[in-house]
């Protein structure tokens, strides 16, 4: 678990003995993280941030990654960085590398 990325952007994960369920906490990061429940969902979220970071943008075949999630989220990857809104707050501009960590630690927090 990157504790340095984590403590930048206010985070804190923990595993528990449930698996496929972790603790997290740090709006509003937190509560969209806490969306992707399943390991292999994390890890096809980390595939399309490995394409972005490698060159290979367009080869994402959606980068919106808040559709699914109701009309409460806006997100998005771009070339360089991840973008993360709720409607009638600011948006977070993460970079790639520091989202891909992220993610990965989450991923960590969700395993047996």
């Amino acid at each position: 678990m990157n504790k340095t990325i984590l403590k930048k952007y206010g985070l804190v994960m923990q595993k528990t003995l449930k698996k496929f369920d972790g603790f997290i906490s740090g709006k509003p990061i937190a509560n969209y993280i806490y969306s992707y429940r399943h390991p292999d969902d994390v890890d096809d979220f980390i595939s399309d941030l490995d394409l972005a970071i490698g060159g290979h943008f367009s080869q994402i075949e959606d980068p919106d990654y808040g559709s699914g999630l109701g009309s409460h989220w806006f997100a998005e990857i771009t070339p360089t960085h991840f973008e993360l809104w709720q409607e009638g707050h600011p948006k977070t501009i993460i970079p790639l590398e520091d989202w891909k960590e992220i993610l990965l630690s989450w991923k960590e927090c969700l395993e047996e």
